[in-house]
């Protein structure tokens, strides 16, 4: 599970009392979803995408997440979604930053990874994906739209990620299925960009993204669709979670 909001015993030494701080300081600036994954549980990475590309003696990875705001779902694609994103990124690289200057006066190297562009776009795939490493982190688990799932808020959060040489406690990765017989996402996409669970055509899902941003005058903000996060109902309250699936 992610870290708790109740501190950690800081009993077991140095790598106690570095997790901790890390926690600590990332709630207390708005993180909601904090947890802690080994770079080593990493191997499976594609080629230039490890922690260790990005920091050479890396061996933590911390992950935040931040919930987005449910009102911004509503009528999703929106403008207002479309800048409640942005925000919330702009808020996790605030939080991201201090959490890396914090490791680096307990005298570790960090590297804080932004929480949306630059990508690799010859690759379409960021320098680290964040829902990856949240998953690692004990943060969520993927549904079948390929978001992470955390069980608190589904898939309307947002995340970034600080990768240290700090030797920091990893949180065990959920085992949960938060999907279950639900495929309502797979049949909302308004570009059809699902071809089954986990699969996605990511390049019908940014085109739709860009013609998304075109329709709603977005030039200087990200232009996001939002609809396969609306429409899911983990996470939500049960009152509205019923109302969805009663839509």
């Amino acid at each position: 599970m992610a870290i708790s909001q109740r501190p950690v015993s800081e009993s077991n030494g140095t790598s106690a009392q570095w997790t901790t701080g890390v926690q600590r300081l990332a709630y207390e600036m708005g993180a909601e979803l904090v947890g802690v994954a080994s770079a080593d549980a990493f191997a499976g990475a594609p080629a230039g995408h490890h922690p260790r590309n990005l920091l050479r003696r890396a061996r933590s990875v911390v992950v935040m997440g931040a919930r987005l705001l449910d009102g911004a779902f509503e009528l999703a694609p929106s403008r207002e979604y479309s800048i409640t994103y942005q925000i919330a990124n702009l808020e996790l690289d605030r939080i991201a930053f201090h959490v890396a200057k914090y490791l680096q006066r307990e005298g570790h190297r960090a590297l804080q990874v932004p929480a949306s562009p630059p990508y690799d776009l010859e690759h379409n795939m960021g320098d680290l994906s964040h829902r990856h490493a949240a998953q690692l982190a004990g943060i969520g688990v993927f549904g079948k739209n390929s978001l992470l799932l955390s069980p608190e808020f589904g898939p309307r959060i947002r995340l970034t990620s600080v990768i240290t040489d700090a030797a920091l406690e990893p949180s065990p990765p959920l085992d949960v299925d938060l999907c279950g017989d639900c495929d309502i996402c797979l049949h909302a996409c308004p570009v059809d960009a699902f071809g089954g669970a986990g699969i996605v055509d990511k390049s019908a899902c940014d085109a739709n993204h860009v013609s998304t941003g075109e329709r709603l005058q977005l030039e200087d903000w990200e232009q996001m669709c939002g609809v396969c996060i609306r429409v899911c109902p983990v996470g939500l309250p049960d009152a509205e979670h019923r109302h969805k699936h009663d839509d």
